[in-house]
C-alpha cells in the first residue's frame, strides 16, 4: 500500500500564489482609486469655502475678491484662505474676479497625482468644471 503523501504539491501552491497575486493586485488598485477620491475631495471642499469667502466678501464690499490668503479686514482686502489644500495636493487661484463674477481655480501640485481631475473649478453661480491632463472635460467624474 503507498504510503499517503503529506504538504502541497508544487502546483497547489502555485495556484495558491496565483490566487493571492490577483487579490493584492484588486485590492492595491481599488485602494488607489480611493486615495485619488479622497485627494479630489480636499481640493473640493477648499473650493466651496473659498466660494463661500467670495461671496461674504461681495457682501461686505459690492465686488468680488482677487486674493486669497489675506484678512478680510487687511489692506488691501482679500480672502481668509489658504492658497493650498491643507495636504497641499492643489494649488488655490482666483482664476479671475470682478463687481459681478469670479472664477476659483484648483490645479494639482503633484504631476503623478489624479491624472483625471488635474484642475477643477467653480465660478459665481456655482457651476463647476473640471479637467483632465490632456484638458478634457470631466466635470460629471470629479465633482
Amino acid at each position: 500500500m503507498a504510503k499517503a503523501a503529506r504538504g502541497f504539491t508544487l502546483i497547489e501552491l502555485m495556484i495558491a500564489l496565483a490566487i493571492a497575486a490577483i487579490t493584492t493586485s484588486i485590492a492595491v488598485s481599488s485602494y488607489r482609486g480611493y486615495v485619488l477620491r479622497s485627494h479630489r475631495l480636499e481640493a473640493v471642499v477648499a473650493l466651496l469655502a473659498a466660494a463661500a469667502e467670495e461671496e461674504k466678501f461681495h457682501l461686505a464690499h459690492g465686488r468680488y475678491s482677487d486674493r486669497l490668503g489675506a484678512a478680510a479686514d487687511g489692506e488691501p482686502p482679500g480672502l481668509p484662505v489658504a492658497a493650498a489644500t491643507p495636504q497641499g495636493r492643489y494649488r488655490l487661484a482666483v482664476a479671475f474676479a470682478d463687481a459681478a463674477a469670479f472664477r476659483i481655480v484648483a490645479d494639482a501640485t503633484d504631476e503623478h497625482g489624479d491624472p483625471l481631475c488635474r484642475t477643477l473649478s467653480i465660478d459665481e453661480v456655482g457651476r463647476r468644471e473640471a479637467r483632465d491632463r490632456d484638458g478634457r472635460d470631466t466635470t460629471a467624474r470629479c465633482w
